[in-house]
C-alpha cells in the first residue's frame, strides 16, 4: 500500500522516501512489524495520545486489519 489505495494518505507523504522518517517525523522502515501493528490499532481505538497522534488518526481510521497487517508487514521489510 505504497499509494494509499484510495484508502488513505500514503505513508512516505509524512514519513519519507523509504519511510525512513522525515525531520521530526519518525522513520518506520525496518522497525518490528507487531510494533508497528501496535500502534496504528492503539490510534484507531484512541489509546494514543502522543503529539503526532491526532494527525495520524484520520490517516488509520478507514483501515482494516488486513491493510494494518499489510502496511506493517511493508515497513517491516525496508531497510532503515
Amino acid at each position: 500500500m505504497t499509494t494509499g489505495a484510495n484508502k488513505t494518505t500514503a505513508c512516505a507523504v509524512c514519513h519519507g522516501a523509504g519511510l525512513t522518517g522525515l525531520g521530526p517525523v519518525p522513520g518506520l522502515a525496518g522497525r518490528s512489524p507487531s510494533y508497528l501493528m501496535r500502534q496504528m490499532v492503539d490510534m484507531q481505538a484512541g489509546m494514543r495520545h502522543g503529539v503526532w497522534t491526532d494527525l495520524m488518526k484520520p490517516v488509520v481510521s478507514n483501515l482494516t486489519e488486513a491493510d494494518l497487517l499489510a502496511i506493517s508487514a511493508y515497513a517491516a521489510s525496508l531497510k532503515p
